[in-house]
């Protein structure tokens, strides 16, 4: 609910203060004497443009503030707690701060001491007040406008289903793309088969394995090359060792000596024997390396045809490396990276399944498009006939109002295209609401609907809603705004006594001018003779009968 709203430098308001009541709050005045200004601050609070913002900030002044305090319901608190804002005080104080600087003009929004972007300054104001005058005729060439209606309508199962849809339109879009995606890879990978297959031809030919065997193959290339020195080296080596096949003269024969002459004395002193196993341990290691060189040797000889076959390996494979102006290891890489993006049949397989899987949840999305559908009609016809009901009472008889759906392609919001059409006379096609919708009858029409629908924020905000009824219309106007303030705020402007007269708090806009300028001041109309004299000038007769009727419309709605 509005609790209060501060205006100053406003247009052609120099201070307002408004203290707000709960049930109906009545503005009434003279055409032109700014009433509509209270609207349009409240609806350029919230982001709006019904006043351009170069005509925000009063004549000779260099800023503006629009400030509105509301009870910050559990509702609202849940919102503003859902986008960052923790607000712990019972009320919330709105405020728009629009300022000149350097010939520019600027505005800050505000949550207590909060600030606040003006998307999400909008986004608030849905659900703290609802502008429902003759101007809202635009909102009705809005689908989602449209289908916000219905679905605020719906129940928690309604609720569920569009989320539903939400989610799997969602995913079927990821999926979309990730075929796409995929799909467009291979093409580009097919396009250069030839070329990658030529290439890892190439490389699995090589017989790439170890990434160091350019380093390995130089190192044999030296031994091969040099196996002759090789050779005899390791020949007198193993003569200086003792060869198996000499009795010349060599270590193994030394050791040999000395372990025979250290037997014949060890009986003499125990000692020796310690020497004598040390004797045959350089034996048994001298006895190891000779057999290893005589293996090495034997190997050796073996190897003499091997050098041109390592030559040309090394050669092979330092020339790979040079073609692709990559190194061994880098080749092995690029080979094992060919093998995988060489496999196009897995990937077909891969977009198969994906393909498989968009249609099974193409299948389910329909499912909950229809049924989407089913519900949205069905809330639509209850709808229609609340609202064509209330039409008649309000004088409009005649009138036709139809919720017309068209399926469309589907999208995160189903598949239905919602227009609300109109006919005011039986000789009247059907046509869209905001085309053929006179002001008067958008007045009715607005009331209608907005009586019929029980999720509205706590605050409405009616511009001469009543414009153009009398008699029976009029009487059911005003009962349906006196139902609907019963459990609302209803902010009205309006010239109709009656409705004046209905209302809990009534307040008077005027205009004057001092000193050349323009100044709209509003005052809170409290005693009875007040209203009665405000009431009079609504009526406009001669002021004994007009006082006389705005005593008898204040006694009727007092008793």
């Amino acid at each position: 609910m509005l609790k209060g709203l501060k205006l100053k430098n406003l247009a052609l308001i120099e201070i307002i203060e408004i203290n707000f009541e709960k049930g109906l709050n009545v503005f009434t005045g003279e055409s032109g004497s700014g009433k509509s200004l209270i609207l349009d601050s409240l609806n350029s609070l919230f982001g709006g443009t019904n006043i351009p913002i170069n005509h925000l900030i009063r004549p000779d002044k260099n800023e503006c503030l629009i400030e509105a305090t509301f009870n910050c319901s559990k509702k609202i608190r849940e919102f503003l707690i859902l986008h960052g804002y923790e607000i712990t005080e019972k009320d919330i104080k709105i405020s728009r701060r629009t300022y000149k600087s350097k010939e520019k003009i600027f505005s800050n929004f505000k949550i207590n001491q909060f600030k606040i972007n003006k998307k999400l300054i909008k986004l608030l104001g849905v659900k703290l007040i609802d502008f429902a005058g003759q101007s809202d005729t635009f909102h009705f060439s809005s689908e989602d406008y449209l289908r916000s209606i219905i679905d605020e309508l719906g129940t928690s199962d309604l609720e569920k289903i569009n989320l539903e849809v939400k989610t799997f339109w969602h995913k079927l879009n990821l999926l979309k793309k990730e075929i796409k995606t995929k799909s467009l890879q291979i093409e580009k990978e097919e396009e250069n088969l030839f070329a990658t297959e030529k290439i890892l031809k190439i490389l699995e030919n090589a017989d790439l394995s170890d990434k160091d065997e350019i380093t390995k193959l130089k190192s044999q290339e030296l031994r091969l090359a040099n196996n002759f020195d090789l050779s005899n080296s390791i020949k007198k080596t193993l003569s200086y060792l003792g060869s198996f096949e000499s009795e010349t003269q060599s270590v193994n024969s030394f050791v040999y000596d000395a372990i025979k002459e250290m037997n014949k004395v060890s009986k003499y002193d125990l000692v020796i024997e310690k020497y004598i196993e040390q004797l045959l341990t350089i034996q048994n290691k001298t006895e190891e390396i000779i057999y290893s060189l005589s293996q090495y040797l034997k190997n050796a000889d073996n190897d003499d045809d091997q050098l041109p076959l390592v030559q040309k390996r090394l050669f092979d494979l330092q020339n790979l490396e040079k073609t692709f102006s990559l190194e061994l290891p880098e080749l092995i890489n690029k080979r094992n990276e060919l093998r995988i993006k060489s496999n196009i049949s897995d990937r077909k397989d891969e977009i198969k399944a994906l393909n498989n899987k968009f249609t099974f949840c193409s299948e389910e999305f329909e499912k909950m498009l229809i049924k989407q559908s089913f519900i949205r009609k069905k809330i639509a016809l209850n709808l229609e006939n609340n609202v064509i009901s209330k039409l008649k009472k309000l004088g409009l008889g005649n009138a036709i109002f139809k919720i017309d759906f068209k399926k469309v392609e589907p999208n995160g919001e189903g598949q239905d295209s919602i227009q609300f059409l109109f006919s005011a006379n039986p000789d009247q096609r059907l046509a869209l609401i905001n085309k053929v919708i006179s002001g008067g009858e958008m007045s009715r029409f607005l009331l209608a609907l907005k009586s019929s629908i029980p999720y509205v924020p706590d605050t409405l905000f009616f511009d001469e809603i009543d414009n153009g009824l009398s008699g029976k219309s009029l009487n059911c106007l005003l009962q349906l705004i006196k139902e609907i303030s019963f459990d609302k705020q209803v902010l009205c402007i309006t010239h109709q006594p009656m409705l004046a007269a209905s209302a809990k708090t009534h307040f008077k806009v005027e205009k004057h001018l001092n000193d050349g300028k323009t100044f709209t001041q509003l005052s809170k109309l409290v005693t009875k003779k007040e209203r009665q004299k405000q009431l009079a000038e609504l009526i406009g007769v001669d002021f004994d009968g007009a006082n006389n009727y705005a005593l008898t419309l204040l006694n009727k709605e007092a008793s």
